[in-house]
């Protein structure tokens, strides 16, 4: 084992700052955080603020973590709140919001915060302590006052007696044990904390220090084995995008419980530490820790222009999750095989089962991946939604990041790929204009490297219409083939989309509802037809709104019961609670060759249409090389599933 880490105190950042320690006139923020009972699941926090002004002074407390797409309702976990002058005397508050303390400081030159929070979820968004350990989410444990977000602040930690580590991203303090620095509120909610026992390792690459804190994994896995192939991981990352933009990460491996969050230095990780003793399992944890570590680029320097500097009083909506999450997803096994611990074999049968699970899911007649990263944030980070009406954008991103590389390198003739945008996006948009990116500059880059157009893919992030794979993959010199055979449920054969209509526009004879002549009405809009489909037979067309099906008001829920379609395996995913009860069908389910009546507008008109619903079928996918490949097809494949090392 590795001896504890000697961290490296960023000197010369705090001498130039203006809020430097030591200039108390100018202020000074400082945490600290015991645990005085681990057993009962409590933390106690004491926040001492010098140098305030002022007779009325707020705390908040944000109401989601970075990286976790989910309103927290973090302050619910905070009990015994008090506060007090510099020397003790007890200053009047009031909770004003859910989120926000008041204090009546009467210009108290000093103001200390007494508060505890209470955490007994092991998840890498939420507080958990208990008798061996602790972990602490900060934009649940901290709270900031408005305006002083920029503010520089120390937490200091006072571990149990018998805990000796402590694994964050936040620097240290020269010569104050146990106490960190982040150079401003971004930075500490941005910076996990794991205490405990923790099994401490550690790496380097192009001489910057990686630590390694591990929870519960077995011994019979090969340390040096593990650390090797994160080195590697590392290295071809890193070699992708050209930087390494920090001064040392910190990986903290929870081998217990499920889920994942990225960090600006350092990643969150919950696995279970069993399933590395197995080939195939260790290979999916590397594929996972690839995905966090990964993150560091494309989400918390390559991002959209939505996600920073954030309002943690609210969400931040955007419809490019499926840029930030799924092309992610995308690299993670790409970084893999430049790095040679995953072969072109293995990549592609992951890709050609993700194809298979999103073709054979409903949700993806109902829900785009733009649709699904803005509405993310009423489904737990875009994984708690029913996939019976809507879409992962990891998994659907993943997809759409393969066909833009590919598109990219087939338009530039193999000069350019999604590598040159993303190194394009982090140099621009990070390192010059600090900020993130617009939806049209987003495009705009790839259609820089692609010398021409890329709508069509895009086209497909945005809408349900169904996806030409086997195009892009031609690109490669691969072959998509695809095998069908009969599934549970009927087919009805359409696409559509949620749209919203002003009461002014809809039919006169369309369905009354609640609310109508109030607001818009929110109706489903037919995307496209399968050609040969049943609904194409019946002379259903996109664009049409549909208003009703066999009298029910028209919603994918409602289209799905009555095709009776089964609710995919592994739909509720991410470990984040229990998936909430079914609900009950709200028709009949139907049979194939049975009829429905599907009730439309179209051009303002409505009209009933009868379907003779068909066999439904489930497909499976399988790559092929293709025998003749052109030089093209042949470069472009082994450009993009090459081992750099």
């Amino acid at each position: 084992m590795i001896p504890r880490r000697t961290f490296i105190l960023l000197a010369a950042l705090l001498a130039s700052s203006p809020w430097a320690f030591g200039q108390a006139a100018q202020g000074t923020l400082a945490f600290t955080v015991s645990m005085p009972q681990p057993g009962n699941h409590t933390f106690h926090i004491v926040f001492r603020c010098e140098g305030l002004k002022g007779e009325l002074r707020d705390f908040k407390m944000p109401v989601w973590s970075p990286g976790y797409y989910g309103i927290g309702d973090y302050s619910r976990n905070v009990l015994n709140f008090r506060a007090a002058d510099g020397v003790g005397h007890a200053l009047p508050w009031e909770r004003v919001t859910r989120d926000t303390w008041r204090v009546a400081a009467g210009n108290a030159p000093a103001i200390v915060l007494n508060y505890d929070v209470f955490g007994a979820t092991s998840f890498a968004a939420n507080n958990y302590l208990g008798e061996d350990r602790a972990y602490l989410s900060p934009s649940g444990t901290f709270v900031h006052l408005p305006g002083m977000i920029h503010h520089p602040v120390t937490v200091a930690i006072q571990l149990p007696p018998d805990w000796k580590q402590i694994a964050t991203g936040l620097e240290p303090v020269k010569g104050k044990p146990n106490t960190f620095l982040a150079t401003d509120f971004d930075v500490l909610y941005d910076s996990p904390i794991l205490m405990g026992n923790q099994e401490y390792l550690q790496f380097e690459v192009k001489g910057v220090p990686h630590y390694v804190a591990i929870e519960n994994v077995p011994e019979t896995v090969d340390r040096p084995k593990m650390l090797a192939d994160l080195r590697k991981m590392v290295t071809a990352a890193t070699q992708l995008i050209g930087d390494v933009p920090y001064q040392h990460y910190t990986f903290l491996m929870m081998g217990r419980g499920n889920g994942g969050i990225e960090h600006l230095n350092s990643a969150s990780i919950q696995f279970n530490g069993n399933s590395l003793t197995t080939p195939g399992g260790y290979l999916g944890w590397l594929s996972y820790v690839c995905h966090e570590y990964f993150h560091n680029f494309n989400v918390k320097r390559i991002r959209p222009i939505a996600l920073g500097p954030f309002n943690y009083d609210m969400e931040n909506l955007t419809s490019m999750l499926w840029v930030s999450e799924g092309l992610s997803v995308y690299y993670q096994d790409l970084v893999l095989v430049r790095a040679g611990l995953m072969t072109r074999d293995q990549y592609l049968d992951k890709m050609k089962n993700s194809i298979g699970s999103f073709e054979n899911a409903p949700g993806r007649h109902y829900q785009s991946a733009t649709e699904a990263s803005w509405n993310t944030w009423n489904s737990g980070s875009g994984v708690g939604g029913d996939r019976n009406t809507s879409i992962s954008y990891y998994n659907n991103g993943a997809m759409l990041g393969a066909m833009l590389d590919l598109k990219i390198r087939d338009g530039s003739r193999n000069r350019k790929s999604l590598d040159d945008v993303m190194r394009g996006l982090y140099r621009k948009y990070y390192l010059q204009k600090h900020r993130g990116f617009t939806d049209a500059e987003f495009r705009q880059e790839c259609e820089s490297a692609a010398d021409g157009d890329v709508s069509d893919v895009l086209d497909y992030a945005s809408t349900t219409k169904d996806v030409d794979y086997a195009k892009y993959f031609a690109y490669a010199g691969l072959h998509l083939d695809v095998t069908a055979q009969d599934a549970e449920g009927a087919y009805l054969g359409v696409n559509t989309h949620s749209q919203e209509v002003p009461p002014n526009l809809m039919p006169a004879s369309g369905p009354v509802r609640g609310g109508r002549g109030v607001g818009p009405e929110v109706t489903l809009v037919i995307t496209s037809v399968t050609p040969g489909s049943p609904a194409a037979s019946a002379g259903l067309m996109a664009e049409d709104q549909i208003l009703e099906v066999e009298g029910v008001k028209a919603t994918p829920k409602a289209i799905n019961d009555l095709l009776a379609l089964p609710q995919p395996a592994g739909a509720r995913g991410g470990g984040r609670g229990p998936a909430p009860a079914p609900a009950l069908p709200s028709v009949a389910p139907k049979k194939p060759g049975e009829k429905i009546r599907i009730r439309i507008a179209r051009n303002g008109a409505t009209q009933d249409v009868d379907v003779e619903l068909g066999k439904n079928l489930k497909r499976t996918f399988s790559f092929q090389m293709e025998s003749q490949p052109t030089a093209l097809e042949a470069s472009i494949l082994q450009d993009w599933l090459r081992a750099v090392q």
